[in-house]
């Protein structure tokens, strides 16, 4: 019985995710937002969440989040824009449209030069109302006295969205016990890609990533889905000029622009430069790397999710004290997308260990806009019976439910005893990579 409802609900997820890829492309053309991947806003759309079963009632909550919106992650992002641009209007080589936006890029250099990589004002914002849901959703395990312990990495923008999150609980529970830390030990497995924290990270996955083969075809990618000639001779009325440019790149760093407005607040738009078919092959081109580098892609031989496996570590032993008894009711993680996104592909999330080769087929079926749009969060809500030894799990993923291969007869609702297996199982049975 257990086995075919959970074949069932494995068909229904595959269905949905073959639905939603096969409409990927009509999805950014009614929102061009989402070809924005990592940059996509994080959005609530109010789901149903199913009861718990009779009698049970949440009782500890593990949180993963990555932090809120942001400016583009490098002034150099604004700067290369920027250059070509100045140097546009230094060799008169503007069409009245270039003319134009350029009066937009220097609004957008301007507001975000010397904030690469910070929070803005909506990526904190963001994290007060996931804190304000998840306390009015769960609200016995943030009872007076209750103890919250939360951690970050030692990143600016994590941090904050840590301050946030923790500042909004408190306005609503001001007797909470709240505990904030952000160093390297907690950086070591919250984001388990960091060097300066793990240096035992093995160089060849580090020289994969630098220059594996992967980037031979990522090349050919590029030279298929970003095709900058249209929207060059938009902007530049001098071919002499677009030929001492890589029109690629700025074709690339324009729509980092048009995918990161909808994070700052600045009221511009870069999207009707771009057709819907040039937004959907940069999609493709930006999701590829990211799949390849961090996700369930076979071409990384899985260092992403060996590497995991710390962060796993940490979610199982603080869980267990927590069913054991400990004084912790609710512990809030920090951090960031690269981990985020493998961290999902290793719980085997449905929709997020996905194995393909093709780039279309990878866009369709692991949308980084689904995977980790700007504060992204999991969170495994506990529940228990009183005087009942027989815990039960339930996982929300960008605050939805969502399933994972354990059978159970009450899901979204599992045993802990069958979920803390899977994965102790799932770790054992993920060795170095490196030690091959």
């Amino acid at each position: 019985m257990r086995f075919t409802k959970l074949f069932a609900a494995v068909l229904c997820s595959l269905a949905a995710l073959a639905a939603s890829g096969q409409n990927l492309r009509d999805e950014i053309a009614a929102n061009p937002g989402k070809s924005g991947g990592v940059y996509y806003v994080y959005t609530y759309d109010n789901p149903v969440l199913t009861p718990a079963p009779k009698g049970y009632k949440p009782f500890y909550i593990s949180h993963y989040g990555r932090h809120g919106s942001r400016w583009l992650l490098h002034d150099s992002e604004y700067d290369e824009v920027m250059a070509v641009f100045r140097a546009a209007d230094a060799a008169n080589a503007f069409t009245e449209r270039g003319r134009e936006v350029y009066g937009r890029v220097k609004r957008v250099y301007d507001d975000g030069i010397d904030r690469g990589g910070d929070l803005s004002p909506l990526g904190a914002e963001q994290h007060r109302e996931i804190a304000a849901r998840m306390y009015r959703n769960f609200p016995e395990v943030f009872r007076s006295g209750a103890v919250v312990d939360a951690q970050a990495t030692l990143v600016v923008r994590c941090v904050l969205s840590m301050a946030a999150f923790c500042e909004r609980l408190k306005e609503l529970n001001p007797r909470l016990e709240v505990s904030r830390t952000a160093g390297r030990r907690t950086t070591r497995y919250l984001n388990f890609y960091s060097k300066p924290t793990n240096p035992t990270l093995s160089r060849e996955y580090l020289d994969f990533i630098d220059k594996g083969g992967w980037q031979e075809e990522y090349e050919r990618i590029g030279d298929r889905f970003v095709r900058p000639g249209r929207l060059m001779s938009e902007l530049f009325a001098d071919g002499e000029f677009v030929r001492t440019i890589d029109a690629q790149k700025l074709m690339k760093g324009l729509f980092y622009f048009a995918a990161d407005m909808q994070n700052v607040g600045l009221g511009i738009s870069f999207y009707d430069l771009f057709t819907t078919d040039e937004l959907y092959g940069l999609n493709v081109y930006d999701n590829y790397k990211y799949y390849v580098i961090r996700g369930p892609s076979p071409l990384n031989r899985r260092f992403p999710q060996y590497y995991a496996k710390a962060l796993l570590e940490d979610f199982l032993t603080r869980a267990d004290r927590a069913v054991e008894g400990g004084a912790v009711s609710a512990d809030l993680r920090f951090g960031h997308d690269g981990n985020l996104m493998t961290f999902v592909s290793l719980l085997q999330f449905e929709g997020c260990d996905v194995v393909e080769s093709d780039p279309e087929k990878i866009a369709q079926a692991w949308p980084l806009y689904r995977i980790t749009p700007m504060a992204a969060n999991i969170q495994l809500v506990f529940y228990r019976k009183k005087a009942a030894d027989d815990v039960l799990v339930k996982f929300l993923y960008n605050e939805r439910e969502v399933r994972i291969p354990v059978a159970s007869d009450l899901a979204p609702y599992y045993r802990w005893n069958d979920v803390r297996d899977f994965y102790r199982n799932v770790m054992e049975n993920l060795p170095d990579p490196a030690a091959k």
